[in-house]
């Protein structure tokens, strides 16, 4: 189940057929909303996703709103390379 607030509240539940018949019920593609950064940030050695939510957001949890902000690095640890530009978005209230 997903809560209210949830990031993927708003996907969709499709069932797609597979090859044996079967139509299980799973999420759609999550559409990634634009995250504008209002905040660029150099990245440098030994940070991690987590202390970055946490310094920006208090939250480590939230994550997931940098590799959001950031769509053209698909993999978290090449997002961490030192000396990246990173983008901050705003901290985005989920209710729960």
């Amino acid at each position: 189940m997903i809560f209210k607030g949830s990031r993927y509240s708003s996907t969709p539940v499709i069932s797609p057929a597979r090859i044996d018949g079967s139509t299980p019920q799973v999420l759609a593609q999550r559409v990634i909303p634009a995250a504008p950064g209002v905040v660029s940030y150099t990245v440098v050695e030994g940070e991690r996703l987590d202390q970055l939510a946490y310094r920006y957001y208090s939250e480590a949890a939230k994550y997931w709103l940098l590799l959001d902000a950031n769509p053209d690095v698909l993999d978290p640890f090449e997002l961490l390379q030192p000396g990246r530009v990173i983008q901050i978005p705003q901290n985005r209230i989920l209710s729960r």
